[in-house]
């Protein structure tokens, strides 16, 4: 069992280690032509609409292809985009789905057995797709209008999964199902566009502006929705974020201020100048995620003060072995150079509190996840802290937070 875990453990900053990079990949060249396509304007004599782009010491000037070769091979970054997608649906099993109660399950949300959870969660990525690629093809919606649908269709998804899975598991959900719309989108409505296209720049003939609209269209959203895809990857982290009460609506927040964000960006691109209503509006839907997020569940010494020996009792900061006891009995069977859960090969988060001297180096840890959060112990793990206990690591690591 040691050794599978060990081996687990390799595979996923393997996994890791590929998301990343074919993620920086595929964005960043999307991100990138799509600002080099927005900038190009008529030079000159020359009414063709290019754009010039300087990088390592050397220009280049980037014109529209109306013709190609049978023998041209066109540069695309779909393998990019599939890499990043199968090695985070690889990591989300290897991880997520691999330990249910640790990171999917919240009793309190949705008290499942582990194989529904996983089901759930894995069931719900093609049919989220489905549903959008509906929307798409037979709402009627064009422009705008698709993108303001966009929005709802990913903030009331964001609602949903706070209402059925742990917070920490909902937010990363919420940023595997839209980047699986990207994906999808790549796969079922760009590069067949894009297929159809070149083979008829190769015939000769005019490309059918079908296609072109289909592409231009998907491609506009992946754009929209890059920004929540890494927002909410990078979630997991922060459990201040997502193990809030109001999670679901922070999470509505997060993806306006990306799409908003992004808006303001593509506005720039086209060289119409920078509009600063949508700067403030994504910067105000931001600040309200955050706001949402803060915590306002800390026990008040006020409340548990019953009388005037509790009153002094309270005055009086616990010490660290106050602390150790709670943390002992609730965190080391997973913060543990050997930790007692199944599928662990090491400390998780890399917070070993067996050591001497660890729980007091990570007060500020400890507080934000257990009391100023219910973020831990993992509701799917343990029964959530008491307000004694959440009261007493209060008083112990306020001094320090």
């Amino acid at each position: 069992m040691a050794l599978f875990s060990l081996l687990s453990d390799d595979a996923a900053i393997f996994l890791r280690w590929v998301h990343v990079v074919a993620a920086m990949v595929w964005v960043g060249s999307a991100f990138a032509l799509v600002r080099l396509d927005l900038a190009m304007r008529p030079r000159g004599g020359d009414q063709r609409p290019q754009s010039l782009l300087l990088n390592a010491g050397a220009g280049f000037r980037y014109f529209r292809a109306e013709d190609a070769d049978a023998a041209e091979t066109p540069v695309h970054f779909k393998w990019e985009a599939y890499a990043a997608w199968a090695s985070g649906f690889a990591l989300l099993c290897l991880i997520f789905c691999a330990a249910p109660d640790l990171y999917l399950i919240d009793p309190a949300v949705w008290d499942a057995p582990g194989w529904a959870a996983v089901t759930v969660a894995i069931g719900a990525l093609p049919v989220v797709w489905l549903a959008y690629d509906f929307l798409c093809k037979k709402s009627g919606l064009i422009g705008d209008r698709l993108l303001v649908a966009l929005f709802v269709f990913s903030a009331v998804l964001g609602l949903l999964l706070t209402h059925v899975f742990a917070g920490r598991a909902a937010y990363l959900l919420l940023g595997a199902n839209l980047a699986t719309l990207m994906t999808a989108n790549i796969a079922h409505a760009i590069a067949p566009a894009q297929k159809r296209r070149l083979a008829s720049l190769r015939a000769g003939q005019p490309a059918d502006p079908a296609d072109a609209k289909i592409a231009a269209t998907r491609a506009l959203h992946n754009q929209y929705l890059a920004l929540p895809v890494v927002f909410f990857m990078l979630s997991g982290h922060a459990p201040l974020l997502f193990a809030g009460p109001w999670n679901g609506v922070a999470a509505a927040f997060f993806v306006a201020s990306g799409f908003l964000t992004r808006r303001f960006f593509l506005k720039t691109y086209r060289g119409l100048g920078w509009d600063w209503k949508l700067a403030v509006a994504a910067g105000a839907c931001l600040a309200l995620g955050f706001f949402l997020s803060a915590p306002r569940e800390a026990p008040s010494e006020k409340a548990a003060a019953r009388n005037a020996g509790d009153a002094i009792a309270f005055a009086l900061r616990p010490g660290v072995a106050e602390a150790r006891a709670i943390i002992e009995q609730n965190c080391v069977g997973c913060h543990a150079g050997a930790p007692a859960h199944p599928g662990l090969a090491h400390a998780a988060a890399g917070l070993d509190f067996s050591v001497a001297g660890a729980v007091e180096k990570h007060r500020r840890e400890i507080l934000r996840a257990a009391v100023f959060s219910r973020a831990m112990p993992p509701p799917g793990v343990a029964k959530p802290l008491d307000e004694d206990e959440r009261l007493t690591l209060l008083r112990w690591g306020e001094g320090g937070f």
